[in-house]
């Protein structure tokens, strides 16, 4: 007789993408990398996949216990009233609609989030700010971006809220893969963590109990830097859970 799980439940958005595998050829896949799925499960907590589904954010909520919006494409700049850079990724209209509708009724309900790169600037957005769409316009990229496909490594400096918390004040190595930023910051949310180069890495909304975007991708050093974070989000959901809220 199986006894019930009592790991809490992370959801994790997924990637729309054409993929192959098996007998498929670039057939239409909704997908995560799997360090997502191995930085949650190492922490204690079970990884649900979500796949794009705006109309079932609710649903998705009701199951889940925290929240991980993954890296990915460039958000659509009329999210937050500009036109798109020359650089801008196209629009994936369907994504951007439900992460938006995930991240929102997540903060309706204080349930505990973790943005990572695309989730961070999505946690922007939605508190209203908007986004430098292309760094390189100002400065180097390579520790951001070294090419398309190639990871950027770089310090970060933290300075208090969750993410000092986790991982100390200085981080020595993050892998970053991006080449847009935060423009204004969104009301509400704190700024605590920078890059050398003066780039926001880092921003939590300090009136919730668990809220916090990152700019770089812990999920690609999940057993070295990335596991503090992932233990964080999974330890705030533990305790969302036994409180009863979800």
């Amino acid at each position: 007789m199986s006894t019930p799980d009592d790991r809490p439940r992370i959801g994790i958005s997924t990637y729309q993408r054409p993929a192959s595998f098996g007998a498929w050829r670039d057939v239409a896949a909704c997908l995560v990398p799997r360090g997502y799925v191995d930085g949650v499960r190492a922490a204690g907590g079970v990884a649900i996949l979500l796949p794009p589904a705006a109309d079932a954010a609710a649903t998705y909520l009701d199951a889940i216990h925290g929240l991980v919006l993954v890296g990915g494409e460039d958000i659509d700049a009329t999210r937050y009233g500009a036109a798109a850079h020359v650089t801008a990724d196209a629009p994936n209209v369907e994504r951007d609609a439900s992460e938006l509708a995930l991240l929102r009724g997540a903060l309706e309900r204080d349930l505990p989030y973790l943005g990572i790169c695309r989730g961070f600037q999505l946690l922007n957005v939605a508190f209203g700010g908007d986004l430098e769409q292309h760094l390189a316009d100002r400065l180097p990229m390579e520790a951001h971006r070294a090419a398309v496909g190639v990871f950027g490594r770089h310090p970060v400096v933290l300075d208090g809220g969750h993410a000092a918390r986790l991982l100390g004040r200085d981080v020595a190595d993050v892998h970053s893969h991006h080449h847009q930023g935060l423009g204004r910051v969104g009301e509400g949310l704190v700024v605590t963590g920078r890059a050398p180069d003066g780039t926001v890495e880092a921003v939590e909304d300090p009136a919730r109990p668990f809220c916090l975007g990152v700019l770089w991708h812990p999920e690609e050093a999940w057993s070295d830097t990335g596991a503090p974070l992932f233990a964080g989000v999974v330890e705030a959901a533990r305790a969302y859970r036994d409180a009863g809220v979800g």
